[in-house]
C-alpha cells in the first residue's frame, strides 16, 4: 500500500529537514517519492505539521498532584453547581484515559510524568497503565538526604550541648 501525506510542514531534526513537504510511505515504511505512480491513499496535511512523533517529557498526567485537582473539581461533589461554560477547562475530560487519546491524537508517542514522590510510584504507575496508545514513564524523586540529615545531625548535636550545659547547672547550683 502506497499513502502520501501531502503538503505539511515536515520537521526531522535528524536529517535536517524542517518544510513543507510531501511523504511517501510504502508497507509502513517512509520512501523517497515514487515519480510517477499515484497514490492509494493521501492525507491532505497543509497546515499541519508532520513529524515521527512528539514526545512531553513533562506531562502531569497521572499522579496525586493530578488526582487532588481533580477533587477540586465542583461537579464531582453532590450539591454542587455545573461549572459555566466559559471557564477554563470547562470541556476538559479529566480521565487519564481521554486524556491519552487525546495525546495521541496529538501525535505524542510518550508522555513522562515527572517527580513521582516513590511513596506515590505504585499509584501513578496504575494510573498511567491506564492510558492507551501511547508509551508512558515516570521519573521518581530520589533526593540526596545529606542536607537534612546535617540539619538533624546539628539539631542533636545542639540538644546534647544544652544537656550538658544543663547538667553543669545543675551540679553548681547543689554545689552552692
Amino acid at each position: 500500500m502506497l499513502t502520501r501525506i501531502k503538503g505539511g510542514r515536515v520537521v526531522d531534526p535528524a536529517n535536517g529537514r524542517d518544510g513543507v513537504a510531501d511523504i511517501w510511505i510504502r508497507d509502513g515504511r517512509i520512501i523517497e517519492a515514487p515519480g510517477d505512480t499515484r497514490a492509494d491513499e493521501t492525507y491532505d496535511a497543509a497546515g499541519k505539521f508532520v513529524m515521527a512523533g512528539a514526545i512531553d517529557i513533562h506531562s502531569h498526567i497521572a499522579g496525586t498532584n493530578v488526582n487532588t485537582a481533580r477533587l477540586l473539581l465542583p461537579e464531582l461533589h453532590h450539591g454542587a453547581g455545573r461549572r459555566r461554560p466559559q471557564t477554563p477547562l470547562s470541556n476538559a475530560e479529566w480521565g487519564t484515559f481521554q486524556t491519552g487519546c487525546l495525546y495521541a491524537a496529538m501525535g505524542f508517542t510518550t508522555v513522562v510524568e515527572p517527580a513521582v514522590a516513590p511513596t506515590d510510584a505504585l499509584h501513578a504507575h496504575l494510573e498511567l497503565a491506564d492510558i492507551p496508545i501511547i508509551d508512558k514513564a515516570t521519573l521518581s524523586v530520589l533526593g540526596n538526604d545529606d542536607y537534612l540529615l546535617g540539619l538533624l545531625r546539628a539539631d542533636a548535636s545542639a540538644r546534647n550541648q544544652g544537656d550538658q550545659c544543663r547538667r553543669r547547672c545543675r551540679v553548681q547550683m547543689q554545689r552552692t
